[in-house]
C-alpha cells in the first residue's frame, strides 16, 4: 500500500484517464475508464493508499466530478489549465502524458488552484447569477444586430432606444424598402423580446436565491452598489474567507497592478493584471460612476484620492478598489455597513 497517492484525472465527456504517483515521485501508471459516476468512484477506490490527493483540470465536468470524488480523497484540487505551463508548453499533448505531469505538479505543490463553491446551494446561486449575465449580454448583442441591420440598409438615425420599443419599432420598419429585410428585422425583434423575458425571469430567480445571503443587503447600502452588483459580487466571491488580504480580492477583480520585467529587471511600466473576473471589475466601475452623481462617502473618497494623486485614472481605480475592499471587509467581519469605512485611505 502506498503512503500517499497523488492522483490526476484528465476528464472528457466520453472517457477519463487517471494517473497515480507516489510520495517519492514514482509514477505508477494510468487507468482509463468511460466517464460515469460509477467508474470515477471505482477508479479512486482501486488505488490503495493511506492518503489520496486528487487534481482535475477546470472544465464543464469538474464540479460534478469533484463532488463525487470528495468522500474518497483528502482533497480535490481543481486547477487552472492555463497556468499548467509544464503541460501546455510541451509539444507532446497526450492524456497519458498530461496525467503524469499533473501528478508531478500536484506533488510539488505547483498547481494553480481554482476555487469551487463550498456546497450545492452556493453553486446554484452562482449559476443563477451567471445565467442572468449571459442573458443580459445576449440581449445586448441582439440589440446591436438590430441597429446594425437598420444602418446597413440606409436607416442611419437609430441612436436612441426608441428603435427597441414596441411603439417605435413599426415606424423604423416602415423606413426599410425591402420586405425580406423587414422580415429579418421582425425576427430579430422577436428574439429580442423573448431574450428580455428570459432575462427578467432569470433576474427574479437570482434575487429569490439571493435572499439566503444577508450580506447582500449590507452591500446595497454602499453608494453606487445596486441590487444586481451586490448579487454578482456575492456569487463570484462566494466566501470572503478564501482571501487573506484585500490585495488578493483586487487581483481576483482585475484591479491589481502587475509590473513588467525582463531578466529580473523592471521595464518601467505597469498595467492592471488581466487575470481574474472581469464582471467584478465592471461592477466596481459601474458603482464608481453611479456614486459620482451625488454627495456621498464614495465621491468624497475619490476627491481625496484625486487631490493626493493628481491623476483622475489613479483616483478612479483607488475608488474602485476601495468599494470592493469595503464589501469584502464587512462580509468577512460580519458587520453592518458604516459610511466611516470610506474615511480610511485606499
Amino acid at each position: 500500500m502506498q503512503k500517499i497517492a497523488y492522483l490526476a484525472i484528465d476528464l472528457h465527456a466520453k472517457s477519463f484517464m487517471m494517473g497515480n504517483m507516489d510520495d517519492k515521485g514514482v509514477f505508477k501508471g494510468n487507468l482509463k475508464y468511460s466517464t460515469s459516476e460509477k467508474h470515477i468512484i471505482h477508479a479512486l477506490k482501486s488505488v490503495k493508499a493511506k492518503q489520496k490527493f486528487l487534481t482535475i483540470e477546470e472544465g464543464p465536468l469538474t464540479y460534478w466530478a469533484a463532488q463525487l470524488a470528495n468522500p474518497y480523497v483528502e482533497k480535490v484540487f481543481a486547477c487552472d489549465p492555463r497556468e499548467n505551463a509544464l503541460i501546455y508548453k510541451s509539444p507532446y499533448k497526450k492524456d497519458k502524458v498530461d496525467t503524469q505531469r499533473l501528478c508531478r505538479l500536484l506533488r510539488l505543490g505547483e498547481l494553480k488552484e481554482v476555487y469551487h463553491p463550498e456546497n450545492d446551494h452556493r453553486a446554484i446561486f452562482k449559476a443563477a447569477v451567471q445565467h442572468y449575465i449571459d442573458l443580459r449580454n445576449q440581449l445586448v448583442r441582439v440589440k446591436h444586430k438590430i441597429k446594425a441591420m437598420f444602418r446597413r440598409w440606409g436607416v442611419i438615425n437609430v441612436s436612441t432606444d426608441s428603435v427597441y420599443s414596441k411603439a417605435g419599432r413599426d415606424k423604423y420598419l416602415e423606413l426599410i424598402k425591402h420586405p425580406p429585410i423587414r422580415t429579418q428585422l421582425k425576427r430579430l425583434y422577436y428574439l429580442m423580446d423573448q431574450t428580455d423575458a428570459l432575462r427578467k425571469a432569470a433576474l427574479r430567480t437570482m434575487k429569490q436565491l439571493g435572499r439566503n445571503y444577508p450580506e447582500i443587503h449590507e452591500f446595497k447600502k454602499i453608494p453606487g452598489i445596486a441590487d444586481i452588483g451586490a448579487h454578482v459580487f456575492d456569487a463570484f466571491i462566494q466566501t470572503p474567507h478564501r482571501f487573506t488580504k484585500k490585495n488578493q480580492v483586487w487581483k481576483y477583480c482585475r484591479l491589481s497592478i502587475t509590473e513588467h520585467s525582463s531578466d529580473g529587471k523592471p521595464l518601467g511600466y505597469q498595467r492592471l493584471d488581466r487575470s481574474g473576473i472581469g464582471e467584478l471589475k465592471a461592477l466596481s466601475f459601474r458603482a464608481y460612476m453611479s456614486a459620482m452623481s451625488g454627495d456621498n462617502e464614495v465621491r468624497r473618497f475619490y476627491l481625496k484620492s484625486l487631490k493626493r494623486t493628481h491623476n483622475h485614472k489613479h483616483a478612479r481605480l483607488n475608488t474602485q478598489r476601495k468599494i470592493l475592499s469595503v464589501m469584502y471587509s464587512i462580509w468577512k467581519k460580519g458587520v453592518v455597513y458604516r459610511p466611516e469605512l470610506f474615511s480610511a485611505s485606499a
